[in-house]
């Protein structure tokens, strides 16, 4: 009788370096010069964005006094966001996605340089806020979703993960080096905030000359919306897929949206200047860029959903206590492990999403979770109209304290699901035409 072999299983991700060093390891995509080039836009494209983010909280807090108003500053620019995501998913899996960088990237500087002049000029008011936002809105959702689905053209599929982990590495940096020059350009003078983001966009969109044209995705030409409804379909019948999803919403909509409110803790509770707001961003980006390096190293191991659980339940923890401290220096440690935590879970969670997702469907799948983004600004107006009401302080340990009490009970709930998400990473659990 012949002997009967059985096919090997695929190895996980991370097998094939785990005889490297700690640092060969940790950045074995960025070996590859191609994803390193996307890589390297992504920095400086981020970079713009989070000195953005921060000189339009302060801006927008400093116009208004309400954290109310700040929350529907932050809403013009994602509501449109949220609307687009899932076209944008489609178009990352249909066209030419340098094109498609190059387009947004090139449209991000404009409405950024627009931004500098009105500061500069001393013209900027509220409804100009809400109309650069609302603009911004209809043009960066087509930015992740694209650069998720382009890393996949660059990559292949045995370092997916460690990839993923370094581009939200490469986020994380910028959320220890942005907001801190953004603080000190704020301090000096607004404008220079404003036109350092504009500079950032501009290089951003140099880089993207260095990539290789002509990628395309591989979705039908049956039309946007029958090709949105694939997308949809396929994480519906993917119960692991779904399962990280849901997961990947709970910090995103209740805990995420304290970065927002900052200029709220540094104005009324730490009563601290402007240059100090740099450090608060800073200090959550260096726990950050230390959660997902962390992700980066355990990529493709098996205990993946249960370093996940265990990181998400210690950022609800870490950030309620935040939210109770009136000590600057206690806030900044808080912050750095807030900002650990957070970031663990989530790049743990996106390496997980992609893992268990056809790469043909990587720009739709991205897409939708990024949707859990886009809602946030809709979370973030009650908690600042309840902060205006009942204090910020209150109202961030509350969400913090549903943070952690949600991620464990879904865990309790259902072990089994995610026993399976550790031992079902790398390979695709659904098809998309279900």
């Amino acid at each position: 009788m012949t002997p009967v072999v059985s096919e090997p299983k695929p190895a996980p991700p991370a097998d094939i370096i785990t005889s490297q060093s700690l640092l060969g390891r940790t950045f074995a995509a960025l070996a590859l010069p191609k994803f390193r080039n996307l890589w390297l836009g992504m920095l400086f494209s981020m970079s713009a964005m989070q000195i953005e983010i921060v000189a339009r909280s302060w801006l927008a807090y400093d116009l208004t006094g309400s954290a109310f108003l700040l929350g529907i500053v932050a809403l013009a620019r994602s509501l449109p966001q949220m609307v687009l995501s899932p076209l944008a998913g489609v178009a990352a899996d249909r066209f030419d996605r340098r094109k498609l960088l190059l387009i947004s990237q090139s449209t991000m500087l404009v409405l950024s340089f627009i931004t500098a002049v009105l500061v500069h000029t001393g013209v900027i008011e509220v409804w100009h806020l809400l109309a650069l936002g609302l603009a911004q809105g209809f043009a960066f959702p087509f930015t992740m979703p694209t650069r998720t689905a382009f890393l996949s053209d660059l990559v292949d599929r045995k370092n997916i993960a460690n990839a993923l982990a370094l581009d939200s590495t490469g986020r994380n940096f910028n959320l220890v080096v942005a907001p801190s020059i953004a603080g000190l350009l704020l301090a000096s003078s607004p404008m220079l905030a404003f036109y350092a983001s504009a500079l950032m966009y501009g290089v951003a969109v140099i880089t993207l000359f260095r990539l290789p044209s002509g990628s395309r995705g591989t979705a039908g030409k049956s039309g946007a919306f029958s090709e949105m409804a694939v997308g949809f379909r396929y994480i519906r019948h993917n119960r692991v897929l779904l399962a990280l999803m849901l997961m990947s919403a709970v910090p995103i909509l209740l805990g995420m949206p304290f970065q927002q409110l900052l200029p709220v803790f540094q104005s009324e509770v730490l009563h601290v200047n402007e240059s100090r707001l740099g450090f608060m961003f800073a200090a959550f980006g260096l726990g950050a860029l230390v959660g997902s390096l962390g992700a980066a190293y355990f990529a493709g191991s098996q205990r993946m959903s249960v370093i996940q659980v265990i990181s998400g339940v210690l950022f609800g923890i870490m950030l309620a206590s935040f939210a109770l401290s009136s000590n600057y220096v206690l806030s900044l440690a808080l912050l750095v492990f807030v900002g650990l935590s957070s970031q663990t879970y989530l790049t743990i969670n996106r390496s997980m999403m992609m893992l268990n997702t056809d790469p043909g469907l990587y720009g739709r799948v991205t897409s939708v979770q990024i949707m859990a983004w886009y809602l946030m600004p809709v979370s973030l107006m009650p908690m600042g109209l309840i902060a205006d009401r009942v204090g910020v302080s209150a109202t961030v340990a509350v969400a913090g304290t549903l943070v952690a009490a949600l991620i464990a009970a879904g865990a309790l709930r259902f072990p089994a699901l995610f026993l399976r998400i550790s031992q079902s990473h790398g390979s695709s659990t659904s098809s998309a035409g279900d």
